[in-house]
């Protein structure tokens, strides 16, 4: 009998499928969103968190990723499924390729701790301005390029050439994708597996259901 996912497992995996949505939203259409998406940036940065609860933050910052997994191991995410599905699949890839790049996993550890020093205090946006957090899309895409991208195989995103020439849209895909690549680390660090979400999918479908009603 396969063991139930934790509530933990889920929230690491509705935040790896937090991103995905965000991805997808941002690549194919004019809207997306935003909180979402700071929320998300923020977690990453939350370098030297305790818990699970203090990466992620409240459930309200989740409530996407827990809609997005609920829907997709339902089979109820629609045309949308295939490349979510795929980026989830290449941001986890990349999570467990890291811990064996020292030089990749070391430069990503000083950019954010960095990033944090700069931008958060006691774990919070020190200004959750506009033009704040575009500079912090900025200098997670920065990061971004420096490190992660160096890595193959590169993620593809499948979207509009217009908005993914956006220079704000690219900031904003890259930061999502590094808190996609975070989660999915995190995930597999609690015991989550792939396989879990094809044995597995109805139980965490069931949690992050509740998750996302709350």
């Amino acid at each position: 009998m396969f063991q139930n996912p934790t509530r933990d497992q889920v929230l690491a995996l509705a935040g790896l499928f937090q991103s995905t949505a965000l991805v997808h939203q941002l690549a194919t259409r004019d809207d997306h969103d935003e909180s979402a998406l700071a929320a998300s940036a923020v977690s990453v940065l939350r370098v030297d968190a305790d818990s699970v609860n203090e990466v992620f933050g409240s459930l309200d910052d989740l409530r996407l990723g827990c809609g997005s997994l609920a829907n997709l191991v339902g089979g109820r995410a629609g045309d949308a499924s295939r490349a979510m599905f795929q980026y989830a699949v290449s941001m986890h890839q990349i999570a467990l390729r890291l811990p064996s790049m020292d030089s990749v996993s070391e430069s990503i550890h000083e950019g954010l701790s960095e990033l944090a020093g700069r931008f958060l205090r006691a774990d919070e946006l020190v200004d959750d301005s506009d033009e704040n957090l575009e500079a912090l899309y900025e200098s997670l895409a920065a990061l971004y390029s420096r490190t992660i991208s160096t890595l193959t195989p590169r993620i593809m995103v499948q979207g509009s050439e217009g908005r993914l020439s956006n220079p704000a849209v690219v900031h904003r895909v890259r930061s999502a994708l590094f808190a996609g690549i975070r989660a999915a680390y995190l995930w597999h660090q609690l015991g989550g597996r792939r396989w879990h979400l094809l044995f597995q999918r109805r139980k965490y479908q069931a949690v992050a259901g509740r998750l996302a009603r709350i």
